[in-house]
């Protein structure tokens, strides 16, 4: 009944021109009842978020079924995730949006990157981490000028402005951004980044002058996928920046992007969505032995949204089936999975905000 009066007040709202309320609007936010405590015990000093683009509960169902192995298994804590923007009535977000919540705790309209829906600039989860000590780094498979990536360092009010994108990364604090996208940095903002203290290079293992921050951009696009051989690989790029990074003792703050699962299912490949998931599993192999050599530190697994509406079947003969509902995102829900200290946080039904809120609330109450 509840749910007809709400229809009812929405149309006679629109006939009539009259304001129609928020509660009306918008979906509820799925929280997490409450943020954790200011307990150092369960504050992680150092985090490692890895990102998987476009990776609903379809993605992984296919990995554990066509892969050899399904990394996620090993995490400690697992919950689910809501992604709508703050667009009028979408569900569906994409990853600039989706990117933002994470990065800040707040949501925004489809295609803002950290601005709020006035195009005022919202702080992202990297800029408090370096204003709280702490090193900082992106790595991703993608251009790092992409929404994904770009959420964490830039303010623009469009993801498309991405030579602007990365004149804003060559002035930022990041100590450490890996990826491809060279086609975005021109001699001037090469130069941008020289003036700011930064070293570019193009191949993963030139050396790097440790006072400085470093740009590596492995491509002139995209790196390529991980069937076509990419190198350097996402755990390559993500081992050299921890290498950086930890340096640090005031511990850091690390975003990996496996960028290219979005583009697999929008593509409506499955051949494209089970490397990429491979490379997924190596990357976690990594980062879950690294935390057991550090155990303080938290690595966090999610997606931004989901893509393409993967679902799997039987096949023939035993064969997958896999179906697409879509050649774009899907509001659907998106696993989270998590372990270290104040990874329990994380076994919960939750909107992408708490994600960003909690985040940030652990990097300023190390």
């Amino acid at each position: 009944m509840i749910y007809f009066i709400s229809i009812f007040i929405f149309f006679i709202a629109q006939a009539q021109d009259l304001e129609i309320p928020d509660q009306l609007k918008k979906p509820p936010m799925a929280e997490n009842s409450i943020l954790i405590a200011d307990d150092k015990a369960v504050t992680p000093k150092s985090i490692i978020l890895i990102i998987a683009d476009g990776a609903g509960i379809g993605h992984y169902t296919l990995s554990y079924y066509a892969n050899e192995k399904f990394s996620p298994s090993h995490f400690q804590h697992v919950g689910l995730v809501a992604t709508h923007p703050n667009d009028g009535f979408k569900k569906v977000a994409d990853s600039a949006s989706s990117g933002t919540a994470i990065a800040t705790g707040q949501k925004t309209y489809n295609g803002a990157i950290s601005v709020n829906d006035r195009g005022e600039p919202i702080e992202t989860i990297l800029e408090i981490a370096n204003r709280m000590g702490m090193s900082t780094g992106i790595v991703a498979t993608s251009s790092v000028t992409h929404a994904t990536p770009a959420s964490f360092i830039a303010h623009i009010d469009s993801r498309k402005k991405e030579a602007e994108i990365a004149r804003q990364m060559a002035k930022s604090n990041v100590d450490v951004i890996f990826g491809g996208g060279a086609n975005f940095w021109s001699d001037d903002i090469q130069e941008i980044l020289r003036d700011n203290n930064g070293q570019y290079i193009t191949d993963i293992d030139e050396s790097h002058n440790p006072s400085k921050r470093i740009v590596g951009l492995f491509n002139e696009g995209p790196m390529s996928s991980h069937s076509e051989g990419r190198s350097p690989t996402t755990t390559e790029m993500a081992k050299r920046a921890l290498s950086i990074l930890d340096n640090n003792t005031g511990g850091f703050f690390l975003m990996i992007e496996e960028s290219q699962i979005d583009w697999g299912g929008h593509s409506n490949d499955p051949e494209y969505i089970k490397g990429e998931m491979q490379s997924l599993n190596d990357l976690i192999d990594m980062c879950l032995q690294y935390q057991l050599e550090n155990q303080n530190v938290l690595v966090i697994l999610t997606g931004d949204q989901e893509s393409g509406g993967v679902a799997i079947h039987d096949g023939q003969e035993g064969n997958l089936d896999v179906q697409f509902t879509s050649d774009y995102h899907s509001a659907n829900f998106v696993p989270i999975w998590a372990s270290g200290p104040g990874a329990h946080f994380f076994d919960a039904m939750m909107d992408n905000t708490m994600i960003g809120k909690q985040l940030i609330k652990y990097v300023k109450n190390r």
